[in-house]
């Protein structure tokens, strides 16, 4: 037994002895290389700057080079992430900019401030009467501001704010049965009064009885608004009522050229502006126009 346990012993010093000398005997190339591998597969970002020339001083040169090319293909997507994230805020930022050009384009007293704002709510039974909009006091919104869409590069009237509250508004839509406005169309410059329905279609009164009248026909909001700009889209002509002899004026339904339901975002024409936002520049831009 004793024996046993002294040749034990002998065995384990042996190897203890071995493995002293070869923990301080240079390492070899394969040994190196493993090593290597090994550290930057967990530790990757250690093998960057001067640190990691340093690390990969001693190893050898296909290793070292298989390591720089990778490390620099992490670089490089590392850049691309970069480029990428700022592509899109260059075309977010270029999308903003056009929509500026067209508020800009409008004809509008100097009084009023255009500030874009997104619909958050709308009343599920009554679709066609009022939107809620994420743009309130805080941003200096007040009663009675003219409020636009927008269809592709086309600004149309869509209502008026009527309530305000902290940081967000309720904008009365024209297809509400309680939103009027001065209209005129464009074929003969006939004026007339555009009302809601609280339907998809409005309805525009007191055109002139004899004037002869036109499918199609596009309806602009008049000089003599007391809310709207002038010349801003309202829709086309839909159907032309027939004639009452009892009334002394025609009437026409009209189709809008923004569907109230599909509104996700407004421009509206503040007759103030926040003192926390830069005044916007004078100089007019093109804006695109329906024909007339």
């Amino acid at each position: 037994m004793q024996r046993e346990n002294r040749i034990a012993h002998y065995v384990v010093g042996m190897l203890t002895t071995l493995s002293l000398v070869l923990l301080s005997m240079p390492l070899s190339s394969p040994v190196r290389s493993a090593k290597a591998l090994a550290s930057y597969i967990f530790d990757p970002i250690s093998y960057e700057g001067e640190r990691g020339a340093q690390k990969m001083a001693g190893v050898p040169a296909r290793v070292r080079e298989l390591l720089t090319a990778d490390l620099q293909n992490r670089i490089l997507q590392e850049e691309l992430r970069g480029i990428t994230w700022i592509k899109l805020t260059i075309e977010s930022l270029s999308l903003e900019n056009k929509r500026l050009r067209r508020a800009l384009g409008l004809k509008m007293s100097s009084g009023r401030h255009p500030i874009w704002a997104h619909v958050m709510e709308r009343d599920p039974l009554h679709w066609y009467r009022s939107v809620s909009v994420d743009a309130g006091s805080d941003l200096d919104v007040s009663l009675n501001d003219p409020v636009l869409g927008r269809n592709g590069d086309v600004l149309v009237a869509v209502g008026r704010v009527v309530e305000v509250r902290p940081r967000t508004s309720t904008v009365l839509l024209l297809s509400d049965e309680r939103s009027a406005v001065a209209a005129y169309l464009s074929s003969a410059t006939l004026e007339g009064l555009a009302q809601g329905q609280d339907s998809p279609h409005l309805r525009m009164n007191y055109i002139n009885a004899e004037a002869k009248l036109f499918l199609g026909d596009f309806i602009y909001t008049s000089p003599t608004s007391a809310t709207f700009p002038p010349d801003v889209l309202i829709g086309r002509v839909a159907k032309v009522y027939p004639r009452d002899p009892f009334l002394t004026f025609q009437a026409v339904e009209v189709a809008p050229f923004l569907d109230a339901t599909s509104l996700q975002e407004v421009l509206i024409l503040r007759t103030r502006q926040s003192e926390r936002e830069p005044a916007a520049e004078e100089e007019p831009a093109g804006t695109e126009q329906a024909p007339r």
